[in-house]
């Protein structure tokens, strides 16, 4: 699909037609001056030599003069700009070559009169009605002013054998009126027949058209297929969706879209969704429909796979899925946390005095495991309450970049990060509306995550950027990545991939995120690394209440 000035379909359809009516009357009048080759070869062996001569030589001359014509404007005609003035051109010279047609094999007594209705029938296939009854004058003025010539004597044709015949005026009348009546005749029904020709190629283009802006408009994609399952067509919405280009028409649908349902059935497939994954990397969810695709005659010719971008619904689904299990979840833990809590501490705190006492090596190595199993054990409790019964959101106007830019810094200061190297790339101007406590938490959350990835030893990468309406955070890291059968599950409660993990810290991350308006996604590959993406609504600039103008009443 080429960029540029657009094209009407409707006026594109209708060259497209005129065209090819153009192409085939030259075709046919190939086929004529090849029929009046034979003939003319055919006398000219039949005939004397010296008789006629000069006809001879002109009528040959005529003929190469039509083919190269012919065959100079077959040519032309595709990059033929003006297809009236070209159309135009055709018809003057086939009036004229049959002008001379007539004049060399006889004039009145030519049996090739019939080359000025063929004239006119040619403007009625190449032009229009003006350009139908043009010719037909044309050839009507110039047939009479040259039988008037003959009449009077001033005028002799050519023959190609044999002697000129003169005719008696009462012959010559009756000749000249039986070709103008034909040349009348063919023209009022070719004029009609033109008339109707344009009406219907207008309404075949003006439906097409329609058809074209219909499948344009839609905002669904759609791909039609060949019987061998390459790509034919693809409208604006399947570009913008798949982020397809020219370079797919050809290629086989596997290529493109995998996992597509078996295109053998003959009936409309049932609806799937399908993971697709853009040329940028970001993945999306499509839901698509195959149906076959069928010619007027009702004979499968392809299959056509309409289809929406559905990532929205599925997050939303997934969105309230999580909800429905936390709330779930929270009426269940705030009770079991707190009946926990208790004898929790008091083993927490017997354990301590047990400590002080002399034990054996045995009995120290059980307190020992009795004591980091009851920290571990307290540390869950107090994620699941601050999980369940988070603090709400306080949200304060403030820098992001100079906020996220503190985090990182305090990070990297601490000395359990010592093997980690952070970079920090932050736009400017870049101002949001959230809790900065719980903005700290997040970061401080995932920049863990991330350098334990690592395990302890890398480049931790943390970017701010900025859109027209969106504020972005972006942590990426460089250690073994989510298996994609797991990434889907990472921002569940319980759900961790670490050895000592509550399953909490995501979580927390995402409602947190959650509740001061944003939004957080992740992109992940084994062996290369993941990215947290956080987004904010970025907050307007402060509009000073100041006059723009002078009030003056007179």
């Amino acid at each position: 699909m080429s960029e540029g000035a657009p094209r009407d379909p409707a006026n594109a359809s209708v060259r497209l037609a005129r065209e090819r009516r153009i192409s085939y009357f030259m075709l046919f009048r190939l086929g004529m001056l090849a029929l009046f080759t034979v003939l003319s070869g055919g006398l000219a062996i039949a005939t004397e030599p010296g008789v006629q001569g000069r006809a001879n030589w002109l009528v040959w001359g005529t003929l190469v003069v039509g083919y190269a014509l012919t065959i100079a404007y077959a040519r032309w005609l595709p990059r033929a700009k003006n297809l009236s003035a070209f159309a135009w051109t055709q018809t003057a010279i086939d009036i004229v070559l049959a002008a001379v047609g007539v004049h060399l094999s006889g004039g009145l007594d030519s049996g090739l009169l019939m080359l000025y209705p063929m004239a006119v029938l040619g403007a009625a296939t190449m032009g229009g009605r003006r350009q139908t009854w043009a010719a037909a004058g044309a050839c009507a003025a110039i047939f009479a002013a040259l039988s008037t010539l003959e009449i009077a004597g001033a005028l002799q044709p050519l023959t190609l054998a044999g002697e000129y015949r003169t005719m008696a005026p009462r012959e010559s009348v009756l000749i000249i009126a039986r070709t103008i009546a034909a040349l009348v005749g063919v023209t009022l029904l070719s004029s009609y027949l033109a008339v109707q020709l344009q009406a219907s190629v207008s309404q075949v283009g003006n439906l097409r058209a329609l058809n074209e802006d219909i499948v344009r408009s839609l905002s669904s994609g759609l791909v039609t297929l060949d019987g061998a399952d390459r790509i034919r067509y693809f409208n604006p919405a399947a570009r913008e969706i798949l982020g397809l280009d020219d370079a797919v028409v050809g290629r086989s649908i596997d290529s493109v879209l995998p996992g597509l349902p078996q295109g053998s059935a003959r009936d409309r497939s049932p609806r799937v969704d399908v993971r697709h994954v853009l040329p940028d990397g970001r993945a999306i969810r499509v839901g698509l429909t195959r149906m076959p695709l069928r010619d007027a005659t009702g004979n499968m010719v392809g299959h056509i796979i309409n289809f929406q971008d559905v990532t929205q619904l599925h997050e939303l689904g997934d969105r309230v899925r999580r909800n429905d299990r936390l709330a779930a979840l929270g009426g269940m833990a705030a009770s079991v946390a707190h009946e926990i809590r208790n004898p929790l501490a008091a083993i927490s705190g017997s354990a301590e005095l047990l400590a002080t006492a002399g034990l054996g090596d045995e009995d120290k190595r059980l307190l020992a495991i009795i004591r980091r199993e009851s920290g571990r054990l307290s540390d869950m409790v107090r994620d699941l309450l601050a999980f369940t019964r988070p603090r709400p959101p306080e949200p304060t106007r403030l820098d992001l970049t100079r906020s996220v830019r503190e985090t990182t810094e305090a990070f990297a200061a601490d000395p359990n990060n010592a093997g980690i190297e952070l970079e920090f790339v932050g736009a400017s101007d870049v101002e949001v509306e959230v809790d900065p406590v719980q903005l700290g938490q997040v970061l401080w959350n995932l920049m863990r995550n991330a350098a334990e990835a690592m395990n302890g030893r890398g480049v931790l990468r943390v970017v701010v950027q900025t859109e027209a309406l969106v504020a972005r955070i972006s942590i990426t890291d460089h250690g073994g990545g989510i298996p994609p059968d797991r990434i889907d599950s990472i921002f569940d409660p319980f759900f961790t991939t670490k050895d000592q993990g509550t399953g909490f810290g995501l979580a927390i991350v995402h409602r947190v995120v959650d509740e001061n308006g944003g939004a957080i996604r992740v992109r992940s590959q084994l062996g290369v690394g993941s990215t947290f993406t956080i987004e904010f609504p970025r907050s307007l600039p402060k509009v000073d209440a100041e006059s723009s103008g002078v009030l003056s009443i007179e």
